[in-house]
């Protein structure tokens, strides 16, 4: 076969390479980070969701701009269907071995100018799932930043490795809560500064993949703009995972983003959990049990 200057070649044997580097930094660290993942078409439609969902949260709750920052989920906002399923993040998600993928939610996150760190948390909800304490994932999240990150304004910390193995801040507290949030003890362990932390500044239009066990938070945004970042959370494997956890997730995906129209599931098609058993839906469980050593 020959080609021409405006052939695209791909080069398969450096995809495979590129893709088992990643599946095994992710296994050992928690996180990898894959540039240029979003284009600038779908930067532009996504920041104009983003804008909106944040203008529509300041107004009617404006105290939700401390620690979290401003905190909007999907369910309203079908528009974010373009980057959750994003075909090329979903491409390199399978060249890392992750696959049988189902979607949870989105969440738009923003830290307003002089937003304070966010503090150290690990978002894994279903430690009572064996799953939870292997070398596989059973929860991940898939980070888009529409603006370029710095220490400056707000950038991603993680702790590697924290996913698979008990730290201090498991005894410190789950994530989420009102305390917390608020931040209304400012010299909370968790919002100090660690000596095995690890900054991820990234350009917009970059993916950042995290083990939802691995602990994490972010710079306080010193800069005089907007830091957002689309955070969509997935189960890879999705029916290796107990039956009450893919209840779960069925409901709350379909619960929740009821009011989408055809036009936006038709872009999740393949991501869309489907569960007709007859466990019932699992209760959350923020806390690691004896089994994480």
């Amino acid at each position: 076969m020959t080609t021409t200057d405006n052939d695209v070649v791909p080069d398969v044997s450096r995809e495979t390479r590129l893709g088992s580097e990643r599946e095994r930094q992710f296994q050992r660290e928690g996180f990898c980070v894959i540039p240029k993942i979003a284009n600038e078409r779908l930067l532009k439609l996504t920041r104009a969701c983003a804008k909106r969902a944040i203008a529509t949260q300041k107004e009617e709750r404006p105290d939700r701009a401390l620690s979290l920052g401003m905190h909007v989920d999907s369910y309203a906002y079908p528009e974010l269907a373009d980057i959750i399923g994003n075909p090329r993040a979903l491409d390199e998600l399978a060249r890392m071995g992750l696959t049988d993928i189902k979607f949870w939610k989105a969440v738009i996150i923003s830290k307003p100018p002089g937003g304070p760190r966010l503090y150290w948390h690990q978002d894994c909800m279903l430690w009572h799932d064996p799953r939870s304490y292997s070398e596989v994932s059973p929860m991940i999240a898939l980070m888009y930043y529409l603006e370029d990150t710095s220490r400056h304004n707000g950038c991603l910390r993680v702790i590697p490795g924290s996913h698979r193995k008990r730290i201090d801040l498991h005894q410190m507290g789950v994530a989420h809560e009102y305390g917390i949030n608020s931040m209304q003890d400012p010299d909370d362990p968790r919002f100090s500064v660690r000596a095995d932390e690890v900054d991820v500044p990234v350009h917009a239009g970059d993916l950042v993949i995290c083990d939802a066990r691995m602990f994490h938070a972010a710079h306080s945004n010193q800069s005089d703009q907007w830091r957002t970042v689309i955070t969509v959370w997935f189960f890879p494997l999705f029916n290796d995972l107990i039956e009450s956890v893919q209840c779960f997730v069925h409901h709350e995906m379909h619960g929740k983003h009821k009011g989408w129209p055809v036009s936006a599931f038709e872009k999740i098609d393949r991501l869309i959990p489907h569960y007709s058993g007859k466990a019932k839906p699992m209760e959350i469980d923020r806390t690691p049990d004896a089994r994480l050593r």
